[in-house]
């Protein structure tokens, strides 16, 4: 069965026999896997992926293989691989879980392939939602959470900056709870998804002029890298507002002098886990189904396993005009 791995040289497509599956596993046949920014951080050398194991964290599959009892169906699953007996784990705080190793598609072997094994545990039925839809469920479960630690009220105003696929369906989200969501945008493509979701924009340029005028309660930046998101939302957010940070930084500057006399809160929010005693996973799938033919939109290229180095390049392409890229197993 093919799998890409990772190699010196960037992304190489191999056919092997899978090994033995691990006790506790399922085995998905993918259908498909979603690219991630993190995936393209690797792809270009800003950060330094483990050679030799698959990408891919954002999937969906039919079971292959499985213990006994484990229904037939399509599943999504969480890539996080919990040890079940941490204090964390015991409160539902799986992404603070720091011994269950490597993340699947991150360190593990991922869904970049055509097959993938994952702890059965980590399961999320997606009944009938198409696989195009269901790949969504991790960064929808991401947004979920991020959304979840802002507290929202129903006539508070929220702002999300960046309208990546993360500030897409963090703006979804957000419009569970609040009337008015607003997210900035760079490109018309992107401009043309948030509106397709029922979100209003902004232009990413106007985004001071239009928070002096509205001070939005609730910042959700979704950016991350080089971008001075960070401070913009504390510029921008209401005193006493708070911002959740969504976006993967290295080191920014954050005028904390400025938050601190605006009492801005800075909510950093990593993954998922349960949230209320909902899992944040669970929840998302749930949202794909109310909204599954809005969400097709948003993946706008697909891509054979093959031709998974083309689907990178697409997906870094701004011109191509994607939103995300999916690699597709017929």
């Amino acid at each position: 069965m093919k799998r890409a791995i990772w190699t010196a040289d960037g992304l190489t497509v191999e056919d092997v026999e899978p090994p033995a599956l691990p006790d506790g596993f399922v085995r998905l046949a993918v259908e498909a896997c979603g690219i991630c920014g993190t995936d393209l951080h690797f792809f270009t050398g800003q950060h330094d992926p483990i050679l030799d194991t698959v990408p891919g964290h954002e999937f969906v599959g039919t079971v292959l293989d499985a213990p006994a009892g484990t229904a037939d169906g399509r599943y999504a699953a969480s890539p996080m691989v919990r040890c079940g007996t941490c204090e964390h784990c015991h409160a539902g705080e799986w992404n603070l879980c720091r011994r269950g190793g490597d993340l699947i598609g991150l360190g593990r072997n991922g869904g970049l392939a055509e097959w993938v094994d994952v702890p059965a545990v980590n399961l999320v039925p997606l009944g009938d939602i198409e696989p195009g839809v269901g790949m969504l469920a991790e960064p929808l479960a991401v947004a979920v959470r991020g959304v979840g630690l802002a507290r929202l009220q129903p006539d508070e105003t929220v702002l999300v900056l960046g309208a990546g696929t993360i500030g897409l369906l963090a703006g979804l989200a957000a419009r569970r709870v609040s009337e008015r969501v607003v997210v900035s945008a760079r490109y018309p493509h992107q401009i043309a998804a948030a509106q397709a979701l029922g979100l209003e924009t902004i232009a990413e340029a106007d985004v001071m002029a239009w928070g002096k005028q509205h001070k939005p309660a609730a910042i959700i930046e979704t950016v991350g890298g080089s971008a001075d998101t960070v401070n913009v939302g504390i510029k921008v957010a209401k005193r006493g507002g708070r911002m959740v940070v969504l976006g993967s930084f290295a080191t920014p500057p954050v005028d904390l002098f400025t938050a601190l006399q605006k009492e801005v809160a800075i909510l950093p929010s990593f993954a998922y886990g349960t949230r209320d005693g909902v899992d944040d996973f669970v929840d998302a799938a749930g949202l794909l189904g109310e909204h599954r033919r809005a969400l097709g939109a948003l993946v706008t290229h697909r891509f054979a396993l093959d031709d998974v180095a083309d689907a990178f390049s697409a997906a870094l392409d701004k011109g191509s005009k994607a939103v995300k890229v999916a690699v597709v197993n017929s």
